[in-house]
């Protein structure tokens, strides 16, 4: 029977970093991935030519990343940044300059920051639109609000993204030393250029990391997790039951979403009110959906993105951005359209297997589509491939979602086990950089028992 020091459920941003950085401090590591590829919902792959992310990946500069590779002592990968923006505003493209001052910069920054934690923290369950119309009647700095709401979220409309949640992403940035225009960056050629060197350190420092292998499930044992079950033999048809054997370890991380989670957990290890309140808070999800175009011209400046707020027929916000360096190899280049949805207003994605969700979802895809050509002709038949997406993203960054209000990554009734993912408390942050802070509250924690 194999026995390791920590097993890990999952290749992606918070398997690799937590594995990573427990295989520098001496631990002896497995990480297992279902898939033949490493990335989980970060995942990079070749089309056509290009490099495509699963999804539309762009990392926040809050700088866990950043520590994780300078603790591994590796070098960081090209991030390119995106200095510049432009936003729809009265029917045309105009600089944030053209709309916003520098005092409104300064009073909207003076706000935020001078707010303790306390005071941040009882701001998680207010609308941002309703405390914006309680510090300001300035139409500009209200834009400016939902101009920084939008750069910070994901899936939330400005009237439903949580004031504390914002305010505590942009402070992260804003105190890790970074200006707003450096908020965000693309991984150059991909985000497998951050992965792979993560996935050849545990590798090369008495680790493994393991693909084609799924996990059946955690085996829990008197309050805590003593390995993980993997199915034996072959599979010979789909309704085969496999036997199973264990690989024990001393602590088990799993880095599904909060609701994948009890597809390897059995819930009937844990306290009811915790499977309860995951079953719940995995349903209030917020969406990404993106259009990807291969271009031979760029439709603007490749260090720049371009934001549309209320687009009239979604009356959702849309981003669009290209990806420099994706499309190189072919002399080409990659265009993303991207739209953030709510769980209350979007296809229940969570139910793509009916067909009546999926032709819901090809008519939200139509109508992304018809706005963004509405906003870039150029798009209409003027590309080498398109490519739709539409993903769960996490949970929703609303009033009663956000902070606490998620359970920790610490379930009860067993304490070597560790949830990392961006669904859980202490991922608080924008996607990647939320989940490797996660998981380097694990590793920490895991090496300091």
């Amino acid at each position: 029977m194999e026995s390791w020091d920590v097993v890990i459920v999952g290749a992606g941003y918070g398997g690799l970093s937590a594995g990573a950085l427990l295989a520098r401090g001496g631990k002896k590591v497995l990480v297992l991935e279902r898939d033949n590829i490493i990335g989980g919902r970060a995942r990079t792959l070749k089309h056509k030519g290009q490099v495509l992310d699963d999804g539309a990946h762009m990392i926040s500069r809050a700088g866990h990343i950043e520590a994780t590779f300078e603790d591994l002592g590796l070098d960081l990968p090209e991030l390119i940044t995106m200095p510049k923006s432009e936003i729809y505003h009265e029917g045309e493209w105009k600089e944030p300059t053209d709309l916003f001052t520098t005092d409104m910069y300064k009073k909207v920054f003076s706000i935020m920051m001078g707010l303790s934690r306390e005071e941040i923290a009882q701001l998680d369950d207010v609308p941002l639109k309703k405390w914006v119309e309680s510090v300001s009647d300035d139409p500009g700095i209200r834009m400016l609000f939902f101009y920084l709401g939008c750069a910070t979220s994901v899936g939330n409309r400005f009237e439903t993204y949580s004031t504390g949640e914002m305010i505590y992403i942009l402070r992260e940035i804003v105190e890790s030393g970074r200006k707003l225009s450096q908020l965000g960056a693309v991984i150059a050629r991909g985000s497998n250029n951050i992965l792979d060197p993560l996935a050849e350190y545990i590798n090369s420092h008495g680790g493994e990391v393991r693909l084609n292998a799924p996990v059946d499930s955690v085996e829990i044992s008197q309050g805590r997790a003593v390995g993980v079950n993997v199915e034996v033999g072959e599979r010979l048809f789909h309704s085969q039951v496999m036997d199973v054997e264990t690989i024990k370890a001393d602590s088990v991380i799993v880095t599904l979403p909060l609701w994948d989670v009890f597809k390897i957990l059995d819930e009937s290890a844990f306290p009811r009110w915790w499977v309860d309140w995951v079953n719940w808070i995995s349903g209030k999800v917020s969406h990404a959906w993106s259009i990807i175009y291969a271009l031979d011209e760029p439709l603007f400046d490749l260090g720049a993105f371009r934001w549309a707020p209320n687009l009239p027929e979604s009356g959702f916000s849309g981003v669009f951005f290209p990806f420099p360096t994706y499309g190189d190899e072919v002399n080409q280049y990659q265009f993303h359209v991207s739209y953030q949805g709510h769980y209350d207003e979007m296809p229940n994605l969570f139910r793509g297997d009916q067909a009546s969700v999926r032709r819901e979802i090809r008519e939200t895809i139509d109508m992304l589509e018809r706005e963004s050509v509405a906003l870039f002709p150029a798009l209409k038949g003027e590309y080498h491939w398109r490519m739709a997406h539409a993903g769960v993203y996490g949970i929703a960054q609303s009033p009663g979602f956000v902070s606490h209000k998620r359970p920790s990554m610490r379930p009860p009734a067993a304490d070597n086990l560790f949830l990392v993912s961006n669904t859980v408390s202490e991922a608080r942050g924008v996607s990647t950089q939320g989940v490797v802070k996660c998981a380097r509250m694990a590793a920490d924690a895991i090496l300091g028992a």
